[in-house]
């Protein structure tokens, strides 16, 4: 009798586990995916541009193709993405994404604009075990603390090497004397402590090293002092309001350095459309650098679609390692076959994923390939000019003057 007990017992066990297993994943209609980025404040500019754009379009193209395979549910799931306003303050950002994390239960994240909101909502994202691919943060101190959030990744080209082959444009291209000019914000103050001593390294003269804050409303008293240095080049680590500031208050006072360099929002369209046309940048350098003539599959065609979406080219600094990243995202999702976020987490950091600024493989949380560093405008396109090796035309120099 006991016998027959236990064999009836076992049999009871295997027939339930059977049909547990059996039985589909839970049913779910959807990915729901959160954002708390700027779309008021000063780094609106910059999220306008390089971001909700892409954001929204990966979204359109996701859906139109039925959803994101999802091999646990043997089915396409269509995205829904929320997008909350962080007002350019970090402070809101936090519990904007605690909000999605904790309230709205997003199954992904997708990262803020600009490196401070990124080391702000980086660890956020980690305590919570949402893997975070970051394309407009440029930071060094993030090496420092990528192995307290490995659920961080940087896409974007940092400092590093971008300051490396700047410095090795301007020594190439004979350049001996600049100013040196920062945003004292984290990418500013990070870029000018990588700058600095590789200038000195190459033997090429500061003659103005100076910050200025956030946001400021009028440069001329510093750009006035610059020209009075007569300096070779003009470099500055700026963000969007500020380079173009920069820009017009340079072209109004007849500041006509050989070369001219700025950071963020040099490589957006708009910017030789605001000074006059493709002729009125002709030679200025920025970050960067990408274009739709990088070798990589679906460059071109991702630049065109972009165009017919928003009637406007994407930006050539961050606008296509943003799409990189969603495209990591949902190739990473269609590798492991769930939303299972540590899951995403291991295939992001172990896996190579092609994308159009090339195969991305994140090594310690960064990745490790860039399609450009710096890039210039030349007849009405953004061109590589460095590094050497990734050049699609030659730097001009000197620049033409105003």
């Amino acid at each position: 009798m006991n016998r027959k007990i236990k064999i009836t017992s076992v049999c009871l066990i295997f027939t339930v586990l059977f049909f547990v297993f059996s039985i589909p994943a839970q049913a779910k209609d959807k990915i729901l995916i959160g954002t708390a980025i700027s779309l008021s404040g000063p780094y609106a500019p910059g999220a306008g541009m390089t971001q909700i754009p892409n954001y929204k379009m990966w979204v359109e193209e996701m859906n139109a193709k039925g959803g994101i395979y999802v091999k646990e549910y043997d089915k396409r799931l269509p995205v829904e993405l929320i997008i909350y306003d962080d007002k350019s303050d970090i402070g809101t950002a936090v519990k904007l994404v605690e909000k999605l994390v904790l309230e709205d239960k997003v199954d992904l994240l997708l990262p803020p604009w600009g490196t401070a909101m990124h080391f702000a909502i980086g660890p956020v994202a980690n305590k919570y075990g949402y893997p975070l691919i970051g394309p407009t943060v440029s930071s060094e101190k993030l090496r420092e603390i990528a192995p307290k959030i490995p659920y961080f990744f940087g896409i974007l080209n940092m400092p590093r090497e971008q300051s490396a082959a700047l410095v090795d444009l301007l020594a190439e291209l004979g350049v001996k004397k600049v100013a040196l000019i920062y945003v004292a914000d984290g990418y500013g103050i990070e870029w000018t402590g990588q700058m600095s001593p590789a200038l000195d390294h190459k033997g090429i003269e500061k003659a103005i090293v100076k910050s200025y804050p956030l946001d400021a409303k009028d440069l001329s008293p510093l750009l006035k002092t610059i020209k009075a240095a007569d300096v070779d080049a003009l470099l500055c680590m700026s963000y969007p309001n500020d380079t173009f500031l920069i820009t017009k208050q340079t072209k109004e006072l007849g500041l006509n350095p050989k070369l001219f360099y700025l950071g963020v929002g040099v490589a957006f369209p708009i910017y030789k459309q605001m000074f006059g046309g493709p002729a009125a940048v002709e030679g200025i350098m920025g970050a960067g650098a990408w274009n739709p003539r990088v070798p990589y599959p679906g460059a071109k065609e991702y630049f065109d679609r972009h165009v017919k979406r928003w009637d406007k080219e994407p930006d050539r600094w961050a606008s296509a390692f943003t799409y990189a990243s969603l495209q990591i995202l949902e190739q990473a999702i269609e590798k492991v076959g769930s939303l299972d976020r540590k899951k995403l987490r291991d295939a992001i950091a172990s896996e190579t994923f092609p994308t159009v600024i090339g195969p991305v493989k994140f090594e310690g949380g960064f990745n490790v390939q860039a399609p450009g560093e710096i890039g210039q405008w030349q007849q009405g396109r953004f061109e590589v000019v460095a590094g050497k090796d990734k050049r699609t035309a030659a730097p001009i120099y000197p620049k033409p003057a105003w």
